[in-house]
């Protein structure tokens, strides 16, 4: 009787091999473009509370979508670190702490400094000022950073900028809750911006982040009251 090769197991994927695989979307498609997009946004303008369980089926309902691409939309979502997913947990929203809100906001301010430095003073000086030139007027500060870190011609740089400021987009929407200036904050901003005056810009952009920095406690406080009310 001829005996058959016995077949070699199969060997599992290493476990980080398995998380990584685990963010790809198992469901493609116009469905997951659409839930994907609308949670983000969802996310972005703070209509969940920090630390709120997201439930895939009770969110496919509200989103008329099945389970699958609300649970693959939140795992791309986890990648980008807009969800906490904790093992065996399921899936909620960030709740950060004052320690790492202004973890957050010294990374951010580190990135925009680092590309500032790497802008050539004597471009600056150019009477059209094209290192900060624009197809439109920044609409807020978050896009004139976005600019300045585009000058270093860098998609890791502006990448990494790009998604820091996703996460932080939540907390944005209380800053007019703390602030009473915000408007007056970034007109002047802007300007600073506009003139392309460096020195100056590096000192406006440090002083934006050590605001807030400071208001931590506060804008946690305004974050959660503003999420709660809406419930």
């Amino acid at each position: 009787m001829r005996m058959r090769p016995r077949s070699r197991p199969r060997c599992p994927l290493p476990s980080p091999a398995r998380e990584r695989a685990d963010f790809w979307p198992m469901s493609p498609g116009p469905t997951f473009d659409r839930v994907y997009r609308e949670l983000k946004g969802r996310l972005m303008t703070a209509e969940f509370a920090p630390g709120e369980h997201l439930e895939p089926v009770a969110l496919g309902e509200k989103l008329h979508a099945s389970a699958t691409p609300v649970r693959d939309a939140l795992q791309r979502l986890a990648g980008e670190r807009l969800v906490d997913a904790p093992l065996h947990e399921g899936f909620r929203t960030p709740a950060p702490t004052e320690p790492d809100l202004r973890d957050l906001l010294e990374w951010s301010a580190k990135l925009v400094d680092l590309a500032l430095r790497r802008v050539a003073p004597a471009a600056v000086a150019t009477s059209d000022n094209a290192p900060f030139a624009t197809p439109h007027a920044p609409e807020s500060a978050d896009e004139i950073f976005l600019a300045i870190v585009r000058t270093t011609g860098s998609d890791e740089h502006v990448a990494a900028v790009a998604g820091l400021f996703d996460r932080l987009a939540a907390l944005r929407t209380v800053e007019h809750l703390v602030f009473d200036d915000v408007a007056e904050e970034y007109a002047e901003l802007h300007l600073t911006f506009a003139s392309g005056n460096l020195v100056e810009l590096r000192r406006a952009v440090a002083a934006y982040h050590r605001r807030r920095q400071r208001a931590a406690p506060d804008l946690l406080a305004a974050l959660r009251r503003e999420t709660g009310r809406r419930r």
